[in-house]
């Protein structure tokens, strides 16, 4: 529950403690934060095939986050910008653009922010911003839980949060403490307080640490960095606990298959320095992926497990992907009502919803005889409806992902492997040229068997089965017109686009003609 202190500075009534300072809130993070970890020399110096990361405890309002994107933007054509956050009590949009209304400056940024922070869930949630150049990691929840989900190492930490006195929790030894599973040499951290037991837990980590002159008021700051003699100074901690952070060496990469799942990974890769190329006897998106038209929503299940957490991460990370394109005529956020099956049942649904915490802003259960927007298709149905879902066009997307700089596209069958010492070559069968590349990484379905017994004398190593799938196209009629979601059962239907809707899809492991079959259509 916020509180407002002359009507413009937030203050937690939880905490009974500011969110930032009431003399110049921005001025403070830069002074505390991006000048604290010497961030504007660091980033003229920076390696532009690495990302420069930055952990931050303690989201609040935000405000950190986005002054270190506006002072990023002068550097945005060098290296790629990862901020990860930790945050226990998120605020909600209505409160955060309150607080930084008085932020001039970041009107622009604020906005763009916040048309993605929406579907937020327990746990990581992942964002895209100026087209992939900022990756933004956003934990809810309790920071020690965040820290072990944290699996690299961060350049620099921005330890944030209410004051020790207000918040002990965030400020815990043993999450100080913690820090160093993070850290590496010359992992740099700044904060606030110069408290005695902060000081303490951080240089037995390994920190060497300095006060500074503080921001208006406050008299004194902390900075430190981390001098990686932890292992040497604490002979107790065994060598096979200290994570590992292997030095990026993989500079160009094969991939054999160019549908949604080859592009996608073609596009990340660029974005991170290497070079591609990607492969493929059809062109692009021109077999499964090459389908008119997809649609997305999250798999629920009873009690939260791999695939439904999984799920509900990617659809938020596929939204935030999505719309970080400029064109984006390729998808929309239809809304998907998902109506109750017998493997969807009702309990299912209600249970799901409620055991991994959803909000309403993501999904809510509609039950029986309640209206809809579908006019009379589904006033008796009940189900779930999944405020953004969306569909896509796979071939659209595929294809703006290959024209990424630093994707060479080559049509040709990649017919035999060899290894030569640390790297690999693909024979392209109808050229006879050969690419050489450090990594191989096959996305070609089925295909992926005779390929890869090149490597195994023949045999195929993998028991891979092909299954079929057909869709149907539908034209529009008076009535189906009113239909303005997704809506999904055993099959779905989307709403009509141009003037058609697609109906979906078979799975058959066992009847694997590729010619269109009228008994599917008699079966739809």
């Amino acid at each position: 529950m916020l509180t407002w202190k002359n009507n413009l500075t937030p203050v937690s009534e939880q905490f009974d403690d500011i969110y930032f300072s009431p003399e110049n809130g921005l001025e403070e993070t830069k002074h505390v934060f991006i000048k604290g970890n010497d961030l504007y020399n660091r980033w003229r110096n920076w390696n532009i095939q690495n990302a420069f990361c930055i952990l931050e405890l303690g989201f609040g309002t935000g405000l950190n986050f986005l002054t270190t994107w506006k002072e990023y933007l002068e550097y945005k054509d060098r290296f790629r910008l990862h901020f990860i956050s930790i945050e226990k009590f998120p605020l909600n949009r209505e409160e955060i653009s309150k607080a930084l209304s008085i932020f001039s400056e970041l009107v622009e940024i604020k906005k763009e922010f916040l048309s993605s922070y929406q579907d937020l869930i327990p746990g990581m949630n992942y964002f895209q911003f100026l087209g992939g150049k900022i990756h933004f990691s956003l934990f809810l929840g309790d920071v020690s839980s965040a820290l072990c989900e944290i699996s690299g190492k961060v350049d620099a930490i921005f330890l944030d949060g209410f004051a020790p006195s207000k918040n002990p929790e965030m400020w815990d030894k043993s999450v100080l403490e913690n820090l160093k599973y993070v850290s590496k040499k010359g992992t740099t951290l700044s904060t606030f307080t110069v408290a005695r037991m902060v000081r303490d837990s951080l240089s037995f980590s390994g920190f060497k640490l300095e006060k500074r002159p503080g921001f208006g008021r406050k008299r004194e700051m902390l900075i430190g960095s981390y001098s990686d003699s932890f292992l040497e100074s604490n002979p107790k901690e065994k060598p096979w606990c200290k994570r590992a952070y292997p030095e990026l060496q993989i500079k160009t990469v094969a991939i054999v298959g160019a549908g949604i799942a080859g592009t996608t990974l073609a596009y990340s890769l660029s974005r991170r320095g290497i070079q591609v190329f990607l492969i493929d006897p059809s062109g692009i998106a021109k077999e499964t992926s090459g389908i008119p038209m997809a649609i997305s929503h999250p798999h629920l299940t009873k009690i939260p497990g791999p695939i439904s957490l999984f799920t509900l991460r990617a659809f938020r990370y596929a939204l935030s992907f999505l719309s970080s394109f400029a064109d984006q005529n390729f998808f929309e956020k239809t809304g998907l009502f998902h109506s109750v099956t017998q493997e969807m049942d009702s309990e299912r649904l209600q249970k799901g919803i409620e055991n991994h915490k959803l909000s309403e802003e993501i999904v809510f259960w509609k039950p029986i005889a309640s209206k809809f927007q579908n006019g009379d298709f589904l006033e008796n149905e009940p189900g779930v409806f999944f405020r953004n879902g969306f569909w896509t066009r796979p071939e659209s997307i595929a294809k703006k992902c290959a024209e990424q700089p630093g994707v060479e596209f080559i049509k040709g069958t990649a017919s035999r492997i060899e290894q030569d010492g640390t790297s690999w070559k693909l024979l392209i069968q109808e050229s006879g040229h050969e690419i050489v590349a450090n990594s191989i990484i096959f996305c070609n379905s089925h295909s992926i068997g005779k390929l890869i017994a090149s490597l195994f004398e023949g045999e195929e190593p993998f028991p891979i089965r092909k299954v079929r799938g057909q869709l149907i196209s539908l034209k529009e009629t008076e009535k189906s017109s009113r239909i303005s979601n997704i809506l999904c059962a055993e099959h779905y239907l989307t709403p009509s686009i141009l003037g058609e809707h697609i109906l979906g899809s078979t799975f058959d492991e066992f009847d694997l003609n590729p010619l269109p079959q009228k008994k599917i259509r008699t079966g739809f």
